[in-house]
């Protein structure tokens, strides 16, 4: 039977090759393949190329630090363990197409013949991920130059993670049951991930005081040498084992290190054989997907995000509507949660010298927000123009269909670079460089709060635009395509959206910049809010003019010219 899966797993490969190369004869699919390959090419392979030019070889400088890495290697994978089997979402675990389900379960074979078979399917991605990491690594250059303990040693790590992470959620799953039905392996695994975070967190716990006291990189030291001390190795053993191969310097060193890690991974292995107690409920949901066909999905209830009234903007109709999709990866409750903490432990480090490291990091992740949150965040008409022949149904116009489409995710987006901002304003008693003053620091943040959320609105409005423009050559809905041509089509987008930005932005700029720089010299840091606020007023001129003629155009869109995702 390994045989037929094996034949199997091929023919799903080739069949899976065949399609991508197919779809290259369409010109979006070509194009966004040379941009990927040219990428690649350039940031990667020719860096790999010319590395031995500059005397690096292979990555043997790792070597002098392998020790030290693999024990902070062990502790960082401690720390997503516990994160796992902490984590209170649901999980899927297995999953059976409805193909799988037809032709499997009704097979004479056994359950284990099974879950070796969605095992194997998996290895298939883990390795295609191992090798792309090893490009960008340098540990494809290494295997090349005879050091194949990177490649091989990586394929084991991943393979361990994946084995481990599916074992905690098949675990996880199975104390949902009464007590007395759930197996002893799911008490057993559990205690043993409890007995070994214990021993951990005590460790650490009596070191506490000694670690905050410290520098950053003095404490990050601090903890991987106490991952040498007392109880600590032997809590930390499956996690170095794993890591030790990938930092082996010969061949037999490679060969001693390669036991305890397979023994690592074999455990994992029958722990998830052993753990299959949801198999049957899987197979049932795939059933009763297959017998639904091409009924509609069963409604899912999820907290409204405010209350909508009887009357009102239709704009805002379609912003609640476009909320309640966030609901599935966050709620309010949790956001509450995170916030409080975070905002409290700010003021507290804002009242300490060491509080100013952290600013830096918290401004990083507001421009990351700003400039790529855009791009990851799609519930408007990138999700929804699938169904644009429904939306047109609705006795609204195109601009007010657009205009509610991109309110939610330029109110989210926004809400979160301000929540950073407050995270940063707390900070900044802290600070060294930069305003000294209470006021100028709170101009400066204020400056940067009001023109953050136009220079949001601005990138969804064209990313919106582009999907107005050229509905069959961007894909809607919530599927994403994958491989490198996808990658290439998300650069010239990314590439398109900050070139048409800058064209928007650019003029009304170097006009409120002038006004700011003669401001500043009279009244210092608060003689920005004026500039920002023109610079602000000009942009939202220029979105609600795109914003009208984008609705024009799309009244007059054809639902049967839109590009569905695969």
């Amino acid at each position: 039977m390994t045989h037929a899966f094996l034949y199997l797993t091929a023919c799903s490969l080739k069949n899976r090759l065949w399609r991508r190369l197919r779809r290259l004869r369409e010109p979006r699919y070509l194009a966004g393949l040379v941009v990927g390959l040219l990428y690649l090419y350039w940031f990667v392979v020719r860096n790999q190329m010319r590395a031995p030019r500059r005397g690096r070889t292979d990555l043997t400088w790792l070597t002098s630090f392998a020790p030290d890495i693999v024990v902070g290697g062990a502790v960082l994978l401690w720390v997503v363990a516990v994160l796992v089997w902490l984590w209170p979402f649901a999980t899927r675990t297995w999953t059976f197409t409805a193909a799988e389900v037809q032709f499997f379960f009704t097979a004479p074979l056994t359950r284990r013949q099974l879950l070796n078979y969605k095992l194997l399917r998996s290895q298939v991605g883990l390795l295609f991920s191992v090798l792309i990491a090893s490009l960008f690594t340098g540990a494809a250059r290494a295997a090349v130059a005879g050091r194949w303990s990177l490649l091989l040693g990586g394929w084991l790590l991943f393979a361990a993670i994946f084995l481990h992470v599916l074992g905690a959620n098949l675990t996880k799953s199975s104390f949902r049951a009464p007590a007395s039905r759930v197996p002893w392996l799911a008490w057993a695994s559990a205690t043993l991930m409890i007995v070994v975070s214990g021993l951990l967190c005590g460790t650490y716990l009596v070191h506490a005081r000694a670690l905050v006291s410290r520098p950053l990189n003095d404490a990050i030291f601090g903890i991987v040498e106490l991952g040498r001390v007392g109880a600590a190795p032997f809590a930390l053993w499956p996690f170095r084992a794993v890591l030790a191969p990938i930092f082996a310097e010969t061949p037999l060193a490679f060969a001693r290190a390669l036991g305890p890690a397979l023994v690592v991974l074999v455990l994992n292995y029958v722990w998830v054989l052993w753990s299959d107690a949801n198999l049957e409920d899987a197979a049932s949901a795939a059933e009763q997907r297959q017998a639904q066909g091409r009924s509609a999905p069963a409604p899912v209830v999820r907290p409204a995000p405010f209350s909508l009234a009887a009357r009102g903007r239709v704009e805002t109709a379609i912003l609640w509507k476009n909320t309640i999709l966030l609901g599935r990866y966050v709620s309010l409750r949790l956001v509450v949660r995170v916030s409080i903490p975070v905002v409290v432990m700010a003021v507290v480090f804002g009242l300490n010298s060491k509080g100013g490291s952290l600013a830096p990091l918290l401004l990083m992740l507001t421009v990351f927000a700003t400039v790529v949150g855009p791009f990851m965040i799609r519930n408007d008409l990138r999700h929804d123009l699938q169904r644009l022949a429904v939306l047109k149904t609705w006795p609204i116009s195109g601009r007010e269909l657009l205009l509610g489409e991109l309110l939610a995710p330029t109110f989210l987006l926004s809400a979160i670079v301000w929540f950073l901002l407050a995270v940063t304003l707390a900070l900044s008693p802290a600070w060294k460089d930069g305003p000294i003053d209470a006021v100028g620091r709170a101009a400066l943040l204020v400056s940067v709060g009001l023109l953050a959320p136009m220079l949001i609105a601005g990138q969804v409005i064209i990313q919106n635009a582009a999907v107005v423009l050229f509905p069959g050559w961007i894909a809607t809905g919530g599927a994403r395509a994958r491989g490198i041509e996808a990658m290439g089509q998300n650069m010239l987008m990314f590439a398109g959206t900050l070139l048409a930005l800058a064209i928007g932005v650019l003029p009304a700029s170097a006009i409120a910049g002038g006004l700011g720089y003669v401001l500043y010299l009279f009244l210092g840091w608060p003689g920005l809010l004026p500039a920002t606020m023109l610079l602000a007023s000009i942009l939202v001129v220029e979105a609600g003019l795109v914003v009208m003629w984008l609705g024009r155009v799309l009244e007059r869109t054809d639902p049967a010219q839109v590009e569905i995702a695969e």
